[in-house]
């Protein structure tokens, strides 16, 4: 089956995760992704979150999961002699995307203009903290930076622990999902007009959007949002997490119907007539307590007892699993998230990484190879561009590649 992006080349001057957590959506859909690195060095990502062996070969494991199906050169972007790589590179593709701080990719010579005249109607992505205008553009920025930036971690958090940061990255995550999206959208629209484009995307923009239901509370009221550690947005007790006899569960009841439901099958059906219980502005107003009630009872019986039992009631619930217990989980079975392939050379066995949030009924996503080696395919791409053997040996020797 013909997957959505085949016949579609991406040059990827980006690194460590927004960016090519992007093109790595678009591999997995059949964009032939060129990732090009610094020889000798490459992303910053190869070696981060990595044992002592990956990171001797700069195969981290996060690296390998986000640059999955691609492939990698290596061309010091400096040098003089790779303008004439990188405009032969160009000549084919259909998208760039590069995540350097606003300036830098000017002063290198591949800012969206100087592509343009090589390429006119490329989709050409930039990828930054703070977008490529204003008095932030320009600055570093990682995920911790902008979950704290964009008030994600001061929504995050109990008023013991003051504000905190996600286990994961989700400004990284959310900006990859943003300008995979951006790309796909810039080349549909070049389907009907022909046109290339820029395309601006900013993390702390993409933080913002997936933040939009407490943004816009904020922006309707101008109240302040309290920090309230894992119970629910609504600030209803009886949507929380909760520890068992063995671990821990998440409960999400925030409607009066459902929560009839739950007092019955909590075994405690005198609460159906509580006024703590019976509405949501009870619910909200005596939190505490019925935080505090449901939390006696949960803590009598195992989290797999409270699953089957609140589950078979339709009360949304769900066990707080370790990645370990992730693992086991039997929906996994059915779903087909976890892909595993054969390791890169240097790596013994196979591996598994996450593939595509979704399924298509034709074309479907798929990972095909792990991350690859730093200048893996440097030779199989430049022989394709018209290059030969003499050739690139001399840019080898020269430092070019």
């Amino acid at each position: 089956m013909t997957q959505a992006f085949e016949g579609i080349r991406i040059v990827d001057f980006s690194q460590v995760l927004a960016g090519p957590f992007a093109s790595g959506q678009l591999a997995m859909l059949g964009a032939d992704v060129i990732k090009v690195e610094q020889p000798g060095v490459g992303d910053q990502m190869r070696t981060t979150m990595a044992n002592n062996k990956l990171a001797d070969l700069k195969l981290s494991p996060g690296f390998m999961g986000v640059n999955a199906n691609k492939r990698a050169i290596t061309v010091d972007l400096k040098h003089p002699d790779a303008k004439e790589i990188i405009h032969r590179l160009l000549a084919d593709a259909d998208v760039l995307l590069e995540n350097f701080k606003a300036g830098v990719i000017k002063r290198l010579g591949y800012d969206y203009d100087a592509v343009r005249a090589v390429k006119p109607d490329i989709i050409y992505c930039s990828v930054s903290g703070y977008g490529q205008q204003g008095p932030m553009a320009g600055k570093a920025a990682y995920d911790g930076a902008i979950q704290a930036v964009s008030g994600m971690m001061g929504i995050t958090g109990t008023p013991e622990s003051g504000p905190m940061r996600a286990g994961y990255m989700p400004a990284d995550i959310s900006t990859g999902i943003t300008a995979a999206f951006a790309i796909s959208s810039a080349l549909f629209r070049r389907t009907h007009t022909g046109e290339g484009q820029h395309l601006d995307v900013s993390m702390l923009d993409s933080a913002m959007t997936i933040m939009s239901p407490n943004l816009n509370k904020y922006l309707a009221t101008r109240e302040e949002p309290a920090l309230v550690g894992n119970t629910s947005p609504t600030f209803q007790g009886t949507a929380n997490t909760w520890p068992t006899k063995d671990g821990h569960m998440q409960v999400s009841v925030i409607t009066d119907r459902m929560t009839a439901t739950l007092v019955q099958a909590l075994g405690k059906p005198e609460w159906a007539d509580d006024p703590r219980f019976t509405t949501s502005q009870g619910r909200v107003e005596h939190a505490d307590e019925v935080k505090a009630l449901i939390g006696d009872v949960l803590a009598a019986e195992t989290t797999a007892h409270w699953i089957e039992r609140l589950g078979n009631e339709g009360i949304p619930t769900a066990p707080v699993n370790s990645l370990k217990q992730l693992m086991e989980f039997p929906q996994l079975e059915h779903r087909g998230i976890l892909a595993t392939v054969p390791a890169p050379p240097g790596v013994e066995g196979e591996l598994t990484m996450t593939g595509a949030g979704f399924h298509a009924s034709n074309g479907e996503p798929k990972v095909t190879s792990a991350g690859p080696r730093l200048g893996q395919h440097t030779e199989e791409v430049l022989a394709e561009l018209g290059y030969d053997a003499a050739a690139i040996q001399a840019f080898r020797d020269n430092d070019v590649i």
